[in-house]
């Protein structure tokens, strides 16, 4: 062989180890998860949008959730994980450091918020069906218990000390309101608006 053709050869070589690298076959993103990441990543900017065009972007999102691989739901899941955790210890960080005033006032807009939404769902209970209703969807008991033990392991101390702190005020303004008290994650949590 010449050294014309060798150089074709390694040229044809080096283009298609790029290329595959660029698709991720290489244990680099893959670029469907790295897309839906970018969705998601829009979604949670766009919180402030109207309840309809919210519920629409999701569904989009849902669907093309069904159309990933196992592994490419594995790998949106555990950065969304990531990242949820990131901006929630954020949040916390901030509502803690407000004066108490103004910690009220927050915690105000997240109850008009979540009964809001309560409203809208009461009113529209066909558009809530399907959607699995709670994240829990047909756990049992054990598979409910062992997410929350997970998740736990995934936080620090300091974490867990403020979302229960956090809980903990949310249900008494909520008492303080004529409301019933919020079970599990209350509305959300401060990450969500």
């Amino acid at each position: 062989m010449d050294k014309r053709k060798i150089a074709i050869a390694l040229v044809v070589v080096f283009a298609s180890a790029a290329a595959a690298w660029a698709f991720g076959l290489f244990g680099g993103k893959d670029p469907v998860v790295a897309e839906m990441q970018q969705l998601r990543d829009q979604m949670f900017q766009n919180r402030d949008l109207p309840e309809a065009d919210r519920r629409a972007q999701w569904e989009n999102f849902r669907q093309r959730m069904d159309g990933l691989t196992d592994a490419q739901r594995a790998a949106l899941r555990q950065d969304g994980r990531n990242q949820w955790q990131q901006v929630a210890q954020q949040r916390m960080d901030e509502f803690f450091q407000l004066p108490p005033d103004q910690q009220r006032q927050r915690l105000d807009e997240m109850i008009n918020r979540m009964e809001q939404r309560r409203t809208q769902r009461g009113q529209n209970p066909a558009a809530n069906r399907g959607r699995g209703g709670n994240r829990g969807g047909n756990l049992t008991d054990a598979q409910r218990d062992q997410r929350r033990k997970e998740r736990l392991d995934r936080t620090d101390a300091k974490t867990r000390a403020q979302f229960t702190e956090f809980g903990r005020r949310m249900n008494e303004r909520r008492a303080e309101r004529g409301l019933p008290p919020m079970q599990g994650r209350p509305g959300g949590g401060p990450w969500r608006g």
